[in-house]
Parts: structure tokens; sequence; C-alpha cells
């Protein structure tokens, strides 16, 4: 994409910035673009945020020696779950995060609980 040099004009004493209406579809188009990205980012971080969360649980559990054990999934804080329910939060989480980045050529079904998937 060429280089867009603006051209200063003035019209009725205020100084504007004019460009082609090429240029204007150019920087538009980049707009839209610029906005879709920013929504993807903020899923991808809510959906980092909560598998972390989830993850950092997880992990002072098993710390403490305790083994959670795979039940229903209530609700998306895992803080404030019990043990059991963990394993589920943390699939659950993986999957959010997974539909967030989109399929991956290296992501086989069995990657949200330990098996398959390449590292």
């Amino acid at each position: 994409m060429a280089k867009i040099v603006p051209r200063h004009v003035m019209v009725d004493g205020v100084q504007l910035v004019a460009l082609t209406e090429q240029e204007y579809e150019s920087l538009a188009a980049s707009r839209r673009q610029f906005g879709s990205h920013v929504v993807r980012l903020r899923m991808t971080r809510e959906a980092l945020t909560s598998l972390t969360r989830v993850a950092g649980a997880m992990c002072a559990l098993l710390r403490a020696g305790e083994v959670p054990a795979e039940t229903s999934h209530s609700g998306p804080d895992a803080s404030r779950q019990a043990p059991k329910g963990l394993l589920s939060a943390l699939e659950a989480a993986v999957e959010q995060a997974q539909r967030v980045i989109g399929k991956q050529s290296d992501a086989s079904p069995g990657s949200a609980n330990g098996r398959g998937g390449k590292r």
C-alpha cells in the first residue's frame, strides 16, 4: 500500500486534510480491520484471564496434594468452586480459549484433557 501524503486545504478558514476517494476508502478499510482486531484481542484476553484463573487454582490444589475429581461445572469463576468442580472448570476454560484462537492444525480433540496435540 502506498503511503498517503496528506494535502492540506483551507475551507472557511479551517485547515483540513484532503484525501482522494481511493485514499479515504483505504483509510476506512484499515479502521474496520483495526476494530475487528481490537474485538478479537479483547476476547483473547478474557479467555486467557479465565484460563489463568482456573489454572492457578488447579496449581494451588496440586501443590497442596489434593487431586480434583471431575464433576459438572456450574459457573465460570473457578475461585469459588469446590475442588471437585475445578477440573471441569479448567476444561471449560481451555475449550473457551480454543474457540477464541480458532482451529489449530496441531490441536486434536483430546488436547483439552492432556492427550494429543503438539507443544
